[in-house]
């Protein structure tokens, strides 16, 4: 069952599954209502977490549960490792509160969009037939049972939305894997793959990729409009011989679900962003719409926004950027609003620019969304405002230090405004040189005519020297040199060029800052 957006405490365990949560106490039973997944903090109070799926992080304890139980915690989630599991499952018993395992292979942030996205996905949805209500959970395990091999349920953008925990039944890597991640997983096969599967009319055979498990797909439609698929893995066993009918018979259980939940998110997701949009721009009454998303008019905020390295997102990549960098600031209760505008994903935190924590959480989200998408996503940081009306500044900002951090003159993935002004001057100086002459002209052009024509490598002796803050031993170190013979090519070098004139020193290092970084990324 669901109510308010939490589910009963049997519906998460069997959607789960034994591999993901292993119950070790269930002191009142299965029928507990669960709420959002919050991570343990103990040096914060224990506020807001009644009915809360509590994900304990460090060390359990004894103490941790009693505190858990005292807030009305529904479900707290341990890795147990050296603690006795027996004395944990006592505590919990006397706290009144479930206490489940998750494996140490599994990270606290796979848990944790686990969780969040059951919340989101889980809900009555009628049969063709109106007899019963079903989640997608439940129907997944109840074809995997017909058939007799895993079953998973995705969208059109290749989104888990629900999977089977049917006991005994395997699956493999590439299925555990888009369980994890909520998405399955790219490979070259994929496009290919799943085309062929929504132009069929009934349920078709996939043996590809072929280091996996042969998958019986069919597509999920209504009205003749494709929703999303249902996969059901062949596993050692040969599926039940009426398979295809089971399929076909779910897609038609699933349609109206995917519909519901199709038309439910799209309605949200640009409401959500309508309003991100008009905060973004200082538009309309800014103070109740950072309170509609649960941040304070006056308190300091910080605007980030994510893009890939090289190129745009389309519309699928900036709103799953989006997504998961809204649930992961949540995991770590920062309250943020996130969404998309412009065509690109954006954050509006109540955290500090500077702060390690919010840089170490968006860096972490960039891997995810990088191993998940491709492109090499990077995050800019935007000055800390003071209050809400500061943000559309600080939007600009961020949009200038993604742009920085996606030059030629940024190394890190995550860059803040106030840390890249040397590389936004280098950006616009090469803008503003790229055209004309003067950016490989004198005195770089002599240099480099000189290695032309006889040779010599002085071009890449001054990049070393100048780089090396013109410490000569330091240079010729790095020349593997002796520091006499980089004088004697110094010396050589200021009969082409006024070597000693600071003027002809600093268009040097201009000229060859510029030229370097645009044959590195060229």
């Amino acid at each position: 069952m669901t109510a308010g957006g939490r589910v009963t405490l049997g519906v998460l365990v069997d959607s789960l599954g034994p591999e993901v949560a292993r119950p070790l106490a269930l002191p009142r039973g299965r029928e507990p209502l669960v709420g959002s997944p919050v991570i343990y903090d103990p040096e914060e109070a224990p506020a807001g977490l009644d009915g809360a799926a509590l994900l304990v992080t460090g060390r359990p304890s004894a103490e941790i549960l009693t505190r858990a139980g005292e807030s009305r915690v529904a479900a707290v989630f341990v890795k147990p490792g050296t603690c006795d599991p027996d004395t944990l499952a006592a505590a919990a018993e006397a706290a009144g509160t479930a206490l489940l395992a998750v494996p140490q292979e599994l990270s606290w942030g796979q848990l944790y969009t686990l969780i969040d996205a059951l919340l989101a996905l889980v809900g009555p949805a009628q049969d063709p037939g109106g007899t019963r209500a079903a989640d997608l959970f439940a129907l997944a395990n109840e074809v995997a049972r017909k058939v007799g091999g895993a079953v998973a349920i995705e969208d059109l953008a290749m989104r888990v939305l629900a999977y089977s925990t049917v006991e005994g039944q395997r699956i493999d890597d590439l299925r555990k894997e888009g369980i994890l991640g909520r998405r399955v997983p790219e490979h070259p096969t994929n496009a290919e793959e799943y085309s062929g599967v929504l132009r069929a009319d009934g349920a078709v055979w996939s043996y590809v990729p072929r280091e996996f498990y042969p998958r019986l797909a069919i597509a999920i439609r209504a009205h003749g409009e494709a929703l999303g698929t249902i996969w059901a893995v062949q596993a050692d066993q040969p599926l039940a011989a009426d398979a295809e009918v089971a399929l076909m018979e779910a897609a038609a259980a699933a349609a109206p679900h995917l519909a519901r939940i199709n038309l439910a998110a799209d309605e949200a997701r640009r409401r959500r962003d309508e309003c991100l949009g008009w905060l973004l721009r200082g538009v309309g009454a800014v103070d109740e719409l950072a309170t509609s998303f649960g941040l304070l008019p006056g308190e300091p905020l910080t605007v980030v926004t994510l893009g890939p390295y090289a190129g745009a997102a389309d519309a699928f990549a900036a709103a799953h950027a989006a997504d998961m960098l809204r649930t992961a600031y949540l995991a770590y209760r920062i309250r943020a609003a996130a969404g998309v505008a412009r065509g690109r994903a954006y954050a509006i935190v109540a955290a500090e620019a500077g702060a390690p924590l919010l840089r170490r959480i968006t860096l972490d989200t960039l891997a995810r969304v990088s191993e998940r998408l491709g492109g090499g996503w990077r995050a800019g940081l935007g000055r800390t405002a003071d209050s809400v009306g500061g943000v559309p500044a600080g939007a600009r900002q961020a949009e200038e230090a993604l742009r920085a951090i996606c030059g030629p003159f940024a190394q890190e993935p995550v860059g803040a405004h106030e840390e890249l002004s040397a590389a936004l001057f280098l950006m616009d100086v090469d803008a503003a040189l790229r055209p004309k002459p003067s950016l490989y002209g004198e005195p770089l052009d002599l240099v480099s005519g000189h290695d032309a024509k006889h040779g010599t490598d002085y071009v890449r002796s001054l990049t070393v020297w100048i780089g090396a803050h013109y410490d000569v031993p330091r240079a010729a170190e790095l020349l593997s040199l002796h520091p006499n013979t980089l004088r004697y090519r110094l010396r050589r070098i200021g009969e082409l060029i006024a070597l000693d004139d600071p003027d002809t020193r600093l268009v040097l290092a201009l000229q060859l800052r510029l030229s370097g970084a645009t044959k590195a990324g060229g």
